[in-house]
């Protein structure tokens, strides 16, 4: 899934840019297997780990990305889904709504609104490794609400922090009809979510007021926080046309910073909890170090978690009570208290 993303994005630029290589694909994807040869391994086995758990059929091909059915997931989580709600005209403005059965009758539940990865040009709410995290928020007796939104090329960084922007507006004007208390929002995001994420909370001015109020906790999962730095982690073969998707995605070079969450942190109100893979080869543990660093400097409440022996996808595995147990701890530490 992640490593599939990298590799469009550089195949979609050098075809924009006319560079003819051949066998740029195979190429390319070979690279990046070896690159980051554990987070790969590590994705596949987990969508086979996944779909033998839920009886899904196995992708028949590796870097093909699993969905979780929408009936699947409202079983599993023991929750009624509403499905592909919209929050703006476009065909990617959605996000679904998951319900706990368990709720009573005119109770208001917290809410969590979880942002998908995808190196900013894919992912999706409907992938099986992020529905699937669901099931643990509604356990906690959680409303979880899960967005998609516009990537690259389609819009750069503005518009996808835009998007996030109005997804959350909806939530605080609707949520209440689906027994939640738009007063209580945890906001989490996972890869490219989480850089989106700590984008809109590190600091005052991203968030409308009546939102910034309204969100009280943020949870970040291996997000880059660094972007000059993450460049050179990116920085594989044909280094000119990374660097070309990084100057149109962050709308030039000297907006590198001005879109890094740690040149952005100020003292907010919100608690963090902030988790990484220590295997983690596409966002290293040092990009969240950092970003720990700079928040607790500022005088923020931040917690930080690196989780042994897991890479990039990994994390979001051990977070579900059915696959560990000292982790969902963490998060349900987090969550209630």
């Amino acid at each position: 899934m992640f490593l599939r993303s990298i590799a469009i994005l550089v195949l979609f630029l050098l075809l924009f840019r006319y560079i003819s290589l051949e066998n740029a694909g195979e190429r390319l994807a070979n690279e990046l297997k070896e690159r980051l040869s554990f987070s790969y391994r590590e994705n596949e086995q987990i969508k086979v780990q996944l779909c033998d758990y839920f009886g899904l059929p196995r992708p028949k091909k590796e870097g093909k990305r699993v969905f979780m059915p929408a009936e699947t997931l409202a079983q599993y989580a023991r929750g009624v889904l509403y499905k592909d709600v919209s929050y703006g005209k476009k065909k990617n403005q959605v996000l679904d709504v998951l319900v706990p059965l368990s709720i009573r009758n005119r109770e208001k539940l917290p809410v969590f609104v979880f942002v998908h990865g995808g190196t900013w040009i894919g992912g999706s709410k409907d992938e099986l490794l992020y529905a699937q995290l669901g099931k643990e928020i509604v356990l906690n007796r959680y409303i979880w609400v899960s967005i998609d939104y516009r990537v690259y090329p389609e819009v750069s960084i503005s518009g996808m922090t835009r998007d996030l922007v109005a997804a959350l507006t909806w939530v605080y004007e609707h949520i209440a009809e689906y027994g939640g208390d738009p007063g209580r929002i945890v906001l989490g995001g996972h890869s490219a979510g989480a850089h989106l994420v700590a984008l809109l909370t590190v600091g005052e001015g991203a968030l409308p007021p009546f939102l910034y109020k309204a969100v009280q906790k943020v949870l970040l999962l291996s997000g880059p926080y660094d972007l000059p730095v993450y460049q050179d982690t990116l920085d594989i073969r044909w280094e000119n046309v990374v660097e070309f998707f990084f100057l149109n995605l962050f709308e030039g070079k000297k907006n590198l910073y001005r879109f890094s969450p740690v040149y952005q942190v100020g003292k907010t109100p919100f608690r963090f909890l902030l988790m990484v893979g220590e295997k983690d080869e596409l966002t290293p543990p040092s990009q969240t170090e950092s970003l720990y660093r700079v928040l607790r400097e500022k005088g923020n409440q931040v917690r930080f978690v690196l989780v042994p022996g897991k890479g990039h996808g990994g994390i979001l595995l051990v977070l579900n009570s059915d696959f560990d147990q000292n982790f969902p701890l963490e998060l349900s530490r987090f969550l209630r208290d």
